[in-house]
């Protein structure tokens, strides 16, 4: 399908601006109707309709409001219905540029105004702006709140111009229900504060508070002026506020601003979320045995500490297992190594489901033999873990790549009690007399548990 130029209809009595804004528009490749009349402006919007119009304010048969007025009447909405907003854009030109010109001009559906004199190239640009906008903020999305269709439609379509998509809602409850299924895709909310329902700034606070939106940028559109109740808003959570009317240039320049902060929040979070998950993952990696995924040595020298200081405090008891696979050279030099990497990670896990979750915690020592550390159990308690230990890994199988292969494994425990004499609770104590049970069960047959009381080997260093 051939290329064809955007349509511009230039409405002004004044054939030294007509001309002007005519042969601006000329040279940028558009196509320019021209009309200095009301009625010629309706008659040829009937026979050959614009891309959009830039209409004085004052003209010979009436005004340009009137004109703008008359243009969404059923008789001729008609003709630019399929357009791609559905309605036809309007920049008002104008020798009085009020805030109650642009009240009464946005009122009834304009898109911009321009006030005379103006620069070469204004025209120009405000033409581009809606018909080739730049989109600089596409691919973010915004909410507007309104109870009003105009008002919404003043606010929403400089914002589809600048890229973003926009959602409507006509009141708070509404915007509410949205939020609560539609907050993650939601990049700003723009609300009037007295609506129907539910008012602007009670939607506000439950996005803050109900949703946790914290960082949500939310501007409020009012007609208020009193500061006192201006102020209000920013303590249910405002993040900025305009009064009606508010030009267009300055909704933008806000929304700008309060999307790039947004963003940079936003981009701050997620690198600080992921410079905390590979902290979390190297001190994961630092404590963890990388086979097995228990507990490695590291961790076991800082956490026993303090484990026993716990349970000196607390006056409870604190208990340890020693336990090696018996025979594991065996299966390394019938099966291959990484059957035996296997049988390793099938031991801890078979160990894993005896003891207590989240309270009862696993070492590898080194090569196949295991260190379990239990709070609160005493030297009789320990007992009834090891032999339970020890049955459920001599009845457990333990599957492999090849067959399934039984194992056994022999056990030391120790552990001390409120009655303790302090100076012989240590770390070294600990693991040299568990340490020293184990050699006790694996002396004397393998396959065994044997536990004794703590032992005084010499003064922790």
């Amino acid at each position: 399908m051939p290329y064809s130029p955007p349509k511009i209809l230039v409405v002004d009595q004044h054939d030294d601006f007509r001309r002007m804004i005519v042969r601006e528009l000329q040279d940028h490749n558009y196509t320019v109707l021209e009309a200095s009349t009301a009625e010629d402006a309706l008659e040829m919007i009937t026979r050959e309709v614009p891309d959009l119009i830039t209409l004085e304010t004052v003209l010979p048969d009436g005004d340009g409001f009137s004109l703008c007025k008359t243009l969404t009447e059923p008789g001729y909405t008609k003709y630019y219905a399929q357009s791609p907003t559905g309605h036809l854009p309007v920049i008002f030109i104008t020798e009085h540029d009020t805030l109650e010109e642009r009240r009464k001009g946005f009122e009834i559906g304009a898109a911009d105004f321009l006030a005379k004199p103006f620069y070469r190239g204004d025209v120009l640009k405000a033409v581009n702006n809606i018909v080739r906008p730049n989109k600089r903020l596409i691919g973010l999305t915004a909410l507007v709140v309104d109870d009003s269709q105009m008002a919404r439609r003043i606010s929403a379509e400089p914002l589809r111009r600048e890229g973003l998509t926009v959602f409507e809602c006509s009141d708070g409850d509404e915007a509410l229900c949205f939020m609560e299924k539609m907050h993650k895709k939601i990049d700003i909310v723009i609300t009037d504060l007295k609506m129907p329902k539910m008012g602007g700034d009670t939607l506000c606070l439950k996005l803050r508070q109900d949703l946790g939106l914290t960082d949500l940028p939310i501007i409020f559109l009012t007609a208020i002026s009193d500061h006192t109740l201006l102020l209000d808003m920013f303590k249910v959570g405002a993040t900025d506020y305009l009064v009606k009317p508010f030009v267009k240039e300055e909704l933008i320049a806000r929304l700008r601003v309060h999307l790039e902060r947004a963003q940079l929040t936003k981009n701050l979070r997620r690198i600080i979320g992921s410079l905390k998950k590979a902290n979390d993952e190297i001190r994961t990696l630092s404590i963890t045995d990388p086979l097995t995924g228990c507990y490695n040595r590291n961790y076991m020298g800082v956490q026993l500490k303090k484990e026993i200081r716990t349970a000196q405090r607390c006056k409870r008891s604190l208990s340890l297992l020693m336990c090696d696979i018996d025979h594991f050279k065996r299966v390394n030099d019938r099966y291959g190594h990484t059957v035996g990497d296997e049988v390793l990670k099938g031991f801890v896990e078979c160990m894993g489901g005896c003891i207590r979750a989240d309270i009862d915690w696993v070492v590898r020592f080194g090569g196949e033999e295991f260190l379990i550390v239990l709070p609160e159990t005493g030297v009789d308690g320990v007992r009834d873990v090891g032999e339970r230990l020890r049955r459920a890994v001599e009845e457990t199988p333990l599957k492999t790549s090849g067959d399934a292969l039984s194992i056994t494994a022999s056990f030391g425990g120790t552990g001390f009690g409120p009655g303790e004499p302090p100076n012989l609770i240590t770390v070294r104590n600990l693991l040299v007399t568990a340490d020293n049970l184990l050699y006790s069960s694996k002396n004397n047959g393998r396959n065994r548990v044997t536990i004794g009381p703590l032992i005084g080997i010499d003064a922790e260093s």
